[in-house]
């Protein structure tokens, strides 16, 4: 099976339970930094989120969650490193369940490794366990200038030890975006202690335009690691999905080096329709639209992306057709999303939607309104497909995997045809926040193995290593 690589779309994710797991749930990425002379050191980032995991309250009237992690490295199969640990949060008087932070650090050289990580709530019995499985390679940087991973750090984080900020999304009220990077092989191309440029900016991801006046000069001098942290007041910075940029400039501010770091800001202006009047938001691309039947099928088409409110106002306006209003929704919708060129972001989600219809409709529903469909627009296209549409000792199935999905990595949704007579695929079971989660989907893929057995080992086994 083949998908086609779209670019990224905003998407607003809510929490809910991961599948068979007693509701543990953390964000987990990798940063490489060099280590001249001894090899690249792997931190592994992680964000119990609080909400998924019991408190307890001791014998003071303290309140904590704790999580036991086992963090390993492999390669080939072997493996080469790991770390076991306890992770606890700050204890707390409220009744707050807010998220704790954990790092783990691992010395590699040069190769393709696979990262592991097992959480455990050790303030519960059972034995239930999440996973996180990462690809993880290390590149040979040799003497040629190079730029570290960008790392997203917390507001008034110190930029010599910086606390790692959870994620890639900033949602209302993240006012602030805090970096660090680390820049090496300086030396070697301006001489020790030569003058050089550290250019950071914020781009918008679909132009590559910079957004506003988020550019950030800094003038430095070579060595072997020159570190590079400050932050970005992004208050004014809409909706919309956009890039870090942290580059390398000559004294003549010619470019040698650049690396980029993809984000998602949420920060919505206001749409009221009930106190606005055709035409308002002036002259715009969707005035191109007059057909209310047409208008309403686009405003149906972005409900995959859409937040709760905005999947309530495109319903309304489904119902009362009124071709200004439709349009003042979608030209909001976009300007909300890509405030630089919200033609240019709709006409690539309905590219991604022309795509969707024809590969994923089936009987008589749209691309968009089917479960694969949706997941496409919403998340992308996986990086693995286990197809397994030919089954005949089960339910045929088909598990998407997605090294990044939103906000989280290493995420699974799992479809199937309950009716083998249809082309209609429907979703199961994911872990991922906000989508369906069904304790069940395995006895429901192989009814006739309750008990156990080769077939559901296969099946679990087709979920954990998505190949």
């Amino acid at each position: 099976m083949s998908l086609r690589v779209l670019p990224p779309l905003v998407a607003l994710l809510l929490p809910v339970t991961l599948f068979g797991q007693a509701r543990l749930d953390a964000l987990v990425e990798t940063k490489r930094f060099l280590e001249p002379g001894k090899g690249e050191r792997v931190d592994v980032n992680m964000t119990v989120l609080g909400s998924s995991v019991l408190w307890t309250t001791d014998e003071r009237g303290f309140r904590q969650a704790k999580v036991e992690a086992l963090t390993t490295v492999d390669q080939d199969g072997r493996i080469l490193d790991f770390r076991k640990t306890l992770i606890q949060s700050p204890d707390r008087a409220d009744t707050l369940q807010g998220d704790f932070l954990s790092k783990e650090s691992f010395l590699l050289q040069p190769g393709a490794y696979a990262l592991t990580v097992e959480l455990h709530d050790a303030n519960l019995s059972d034995t239930t366990r999440t996973y996180v499985h990462l690809p993880l390679v290390i590149g040979d940087r040799r003497e040629k200038i190079s730029i570290s991973d960008i790392l997203f750090t917390l507001p008034g984080a110190p930029h010599t030890e910086p606390t790692p900020f959870p994620g890639t999304y900033f949602p209302p009220g993240s006012n602030k975006l805090g970096y660090y990077a680390e820049i090496y092989g300086t030396t070697g191309a301006f001489g020790h202690q030569g003058p050089f440029m550290a250019v950071t900016k914020v781009e918008n991801y679909e132009t590559g335009e910079i957004a506003g006046n988020y550019r950030f000069v800094q003038r430095m001098k070579a060595d072997s690691v020159v570190p590079v942290g400050s932050e970005f007041d992004i208050a004014g910075l809409p909706t919309g999905n956009y890039l870090l940029a942290v580059e390398v400039h000559d004294k003549k501010d010619s470019l040698i080096e650049r690396r980029t770091q993809f984000f998602q800001r949420n920060n919505p202006i206001t749409y009221d329709p009930a106190s606005m009047v055709a035409g308002e938001m002036g002259p715009n691309f969707t005035d191109a639209f007059t057909n209310s039947d047409t208008l309403a099928e686009f405003l149906n088409s972005m409900r995959p992306i859409a937040d709760e409110l905005e999947r309530k106002m495109i319903d309304d306006r489904w119902k009362d057709r009124k071709p200004d209003l439709m349009r003042q929704l979608m030209y909001s919708f976009w300007y909300n999303r890509s405030p630089a060129n919200p033609k240019a972001a709709w006409n690539t989600y309905n590219e991604a939607v022309t795509y969707v219809n024809r590969r994923f409709g089936c009987r008589n529903m749209r691309g968009y309104q089917s479960d694969q469909g949706y997941i496409y627009l919403r998340y992308g296209a996986p990086n693995t497909v286990m197809d397994r549409s030919n089954e005949t000792t089960a339910v045929p199935y088909m598990i998407w995997h997605f090294y990044r999905a939103g906000r989280y990595t290493d995420r699974r949704f799992v479809f199937y045809q309950p009716e083998r007579s249809t082309t209609c695929w429907t979703l199961l079971t994911s872990d991922m926040p906000g989508e369906l989660n069904n304790n069940r989907w395995l006895d429901m893929l192989a009814p006739g193995f309750a008990d156990g057995g080769v077939k559901r080992d296969e099946i679990m086994d087709n979920y954990k290593n998505p190949r």
